[in-house]
Formats: C-alpha cells, sequence, structure tokens
C-alpha cells in the first residue's frame, strides 16, 4: 500500500504532466480565436487548449496535423505540424532511449519558434491517461518546460 502511494505522489508532482488544459471556443480571447480563423481559413476540426501562457489551436490542414501557439493578443508564437516518431534525427532518438527508456512516445512534433525560427521537438508519451511531453532540440539537448 505505502509503495502505491508513493507512486502515485510522483506521478503528480508539479512539472511532470503536460501542463496544457482543454478550452472551450468561447474561452479564447477574441484576438486569438479572430487571429486563427483569419491566418488560417483552411483550418478544420479545431481544438483549443491551453499551454503554459499560450492559446494552442490543432487542426487538420489536409492530411497534416498541426498546431499553432497565440499570445492572447493574436501574436503567432509558434507553429507546428506532426511528425513520424521515425522521422526523429539520431540525436533525438538517442536522448529518448538514453533518459526515457521505459516510456512509450506515440506523437511527435515539429515546433518552430516564429520569432527565431529555432526548431524544438515534441514527443508525448502513451502509455498513461496522463500525457507528459519531454522538448528536445534537434541535436537531442533536453529543455526544461516552465511550470
Amino acid at each position: 500500500m505505502g509503495k502505491l502511494l508513493w507512486v502515485l505522489g510522483v506521478a503528480l508532482l508539479p512539472g511532470q504532466a503536460v501542463h496544457a488544459q482543454a478550452l472551450a471556443a468561447e474561452n479564447v480571447p477574441p484576438l486569438a480565436f479572430g487571429a486563427m480563423f483569419r491566418q488560417y481559413p483552411q483550418a478544420r476540426h479545431i481544438t483549443w487548449r491551453r499551454v503554459q501562457n499560450w492559446y494552442q489551436a490543432s487542426y487538420t490542414q489536409g492530411p497534416t496535423r498541426r498546431l499553432v501557439r497565440f499570445s492572447s493578443n493574436g501574436d503567432v508564437e509558434a507553429t507546428g505540424q506532426d511528425m513520424a516518431l521515425g522521422a526523429l534525427s539520431l540525436p533525438i532518438k538517442h536522448t529518448l532511449a538514453a533518459y526515457y527508456p521505459t516510456r512509450t512516445f506515440c506523437r511527435a512534433i515539429e515546433v518552430t519558434n516564429a520569432r527565431t525560427g529555432g526548431l524544438t521537438y515534441e514527443m508525448a508519451t502513451c502509455e498513461t491517461a496522463i500525457s507528459r511531453t519531454v522538448t528536445l532540440t534537434a541535436n537531442g539537448r533536453k529543455i526544461p518546460r516552465p511550470n
């Protein structure tokens, strides 16, 4: 029983789970909501989440699943698209194997910072109901997620 409580406690530690909350469209700031439809008129199947201080719209455009992160004033902070796990660079694969050997990853997203053009890669785990995301640079360096 004590071990079960310890495992549950570790699973609930802050900073372990992705800090993303699903949002109804009416809870998205009007400037971010409007920017989505002005800048991405071809977007379909849009879902909104609150990720850190951004409002993230995930959508399909053709066969590809994409995302865009807005500030509350409608500025694009980052864009991204799904990619095959097998297409990840060798340094990323090495970091995942070395630091997360017991995790199963089911999704990878290539994310472009709209201000700097820098690329990061977000890999989501799929073995639990609480998704966790690992963010790495192309050379496999871990990027800590803010709490």
